[in-house]
């Protein structure tokens, strides 16, 4: 209901409702969805850059009969610890249907100091993370000691077999694409936050208090 009262000067204010507190409320989300956007995009820059730049191993992937090393490092001393296998698509492949195609044929096995076999697949993964040209295949963890790991193309379809690169190579690197894909959640989050800010400044500023003759 529009109520109207009238001022010494013959005009009527018309009640709107909180106008200007909506106003104010979606101009501090749309900072605060910039502000995370910036962040995110910072931080995933960093993490493009810390997949290769802290990666234990390299490797290449290529048709599973083909003949391929062993990626082998050691892990540190002390408790358990979580590695990832990235796929690295710079100066490879730069459409993104075929570099998903790439990931679902990839499979590793990673062999544990104990000898026990950690099996993952691209196709299977519980969290994956694509940062920059990077795109996860999965993780493991793995106790103290020495590790070697080992991928391959393990499947794949009449088209993935087709226009799929030769040899794509990948890298281990600590963590898990969870931890990578944060940044990714961040930015998402931050653009739909300004989004949703800017959508409460406009309906502030429709709902604001007006001076009538």
């Amino acid at each position: 209901m529009v109520r109207q009262s009238a001022d010494p000067f013959g005009s009527r204010r018309a009640e709107r409702g909180p106008g200007w507190a909506g106003i104010a409320a979606g101009l501090l989300v749309v900072a605060a969805g910039v502000a995370a956007t910036v962040a995110g995009i910072a931080g995933a820059v960093d993490t493009a850059g810390a997949i290769e730049e802290d990666a234990v191993g390299r490797g290449v992937v290529r048709e599973l009969s083909a003949t391929a090393g062993v990626v082998a490092f050691t892990v540190p001393a002390g408790d358990r610890r979580d590695y990832t296998v990235y796929l690295l698509f710079d100066g490879v492949e730069r459409n993104s249907v075929v570099q998903e195609l790439m990931v679902r044929d990839t499979g590793c096995v990673a062999v544990l100091p104990d000898a026990a076999e950690t099996r993952f697949r691209g196709a299977r993964q519980g969290t994956a993370a694509t940062v920059g040209q990077a795109s996860s295949v999965g993780h493991f963890s793995s106790q103290p000691g020495r590790v070697r790991v080992r991928c391959a193309y393990v499947s794949g379809t009449r088209r993935s077999e087709r226009t799929r690169a030769d040899a794509v190579p990948y890298v281990v690197t600590p963590g898990t694409p969870g931890e990578a894909g944060a940044d990714v959640v961040l930015i998402l989050a931050g653009v739909f936050g300004a989004i949703g800010g800017g959508f409460l400044a406009w309906w502030g500023w429709t709902r604001r208090r007006v001076y009538q003759r």
